[in-house]
């Protein structure tokens, strides 16, 4: 069976779309929960990296739990749309799928591992996911430790 592997701008599309749907959701979550705790809802101008930041280091035990579901709901989104479907919303648009070595549909353990693997890959400056632009078959360091390969659909 012969595949085309996905380039690393593709796959840039399909994370930003990812993270698009995974922010709405979250923004929907955070709001409902806000007015039913009645605690005051931040400034647009307030939202960000450094929001995040605070509300984990000054917000208490409930902002940090609120903030592990969070992560939690984000793992389950990747790990349960590439081991159902092989692709998450963002790689469906884009036209591409994730595949093991012999080009099916990952196992739920190879798509557990991929999914772990993320946060090394970005947590190392996100050197892990810039690998895809310059190795030759066009696999991050998630894709290498799974084993899998982003295809064209």
């Amino acid at each position: 069976m012969r595949v085309r592997v996905a380039g690393f701008w593709r796959r840039l599309a399909a994370g930003i779309v990812d993270m698009i749907v995974l922010s709405s959701v979250f923004g929907i979550l955070g709001t409902v929960v806000a007015l039913v705790l009645r605690h005051p809802l931040p400034r647009l101008s307030q939202l960000g990296p450094d929001y995040v930041i605070d509300m984990a280091v000054n917000g208490g035990l409930f902002a940090a739990l609120g903030l592990a579901m969070l992560a939690i709901l984000g793992f389950l989104y990747f790990f349960l749309f590439t081991t159902l479907r092989g692709q998450t919303f963002g790689k469906h648009m884009m036209r591409v799928k994730v595949i093991d070595a012999y080009g099916e549909r990952p196992t739920m353990m190879r798509a557990l591992v991929r999914t772990i693997a993320y946060l090394p890959s970005v947590v190392l400056l996100a050197l892990g996911m810039l690998w895809i632009a310059f190795d030759r078959e066009k696999r991050g360091l998630h894709d290498w430790i799974a084993d899998t390969y982003v295809v064209k659909a």
